[in-house]
């Protein structure tokens, strides 16, 4: 009975689990930067909503901002994800900044 009982637990939460690409958006290109100079940096941040109450609401300023902090000069070419990690009764957002630092 134990078994069993354990068994369906697992199955419950595995199958509340998904994970999704919603969009990825690229900046107009530069066509002064060469990809040989400068070097890729990268940032990400995270939102977590758990039974509809969302935790961090500046998270998509909060990880540009630490994109930012990692180029001490001109940011081109930044890329941008966001995607969603579906949980047992939650969800957590994620946004995936990347940029060429010149």
């Amino acid at each position: 009975m134990l078994k069993k009982m354990f068994l369906l637990v697992v199955l419950v939460a595995l199958q509340g689990c998904a994970y999704s690409i919603h969009q990825q958006y690229i900046s107009s290109m530069d066509r002064d930067v060469s990809y040989n100079k400068g070097k890729w940096v990268k940032a990400e941040a995270v939102q977590m909503v758990i039974l509809g109450f969302a935790f961090e609401s500046d998270y998509v300023n909060k990880g540009y901002r630490e994109l930012e902090a990692q180029c001490p000069g001109r940011l081109a070419q930044v890329t941008t994800e966001h995607l969603t990690a579906y949980k047992f009764l939650s969800y957590e957002q994620k946004v995936v900044l990347q940029g060429l630092c010149v």
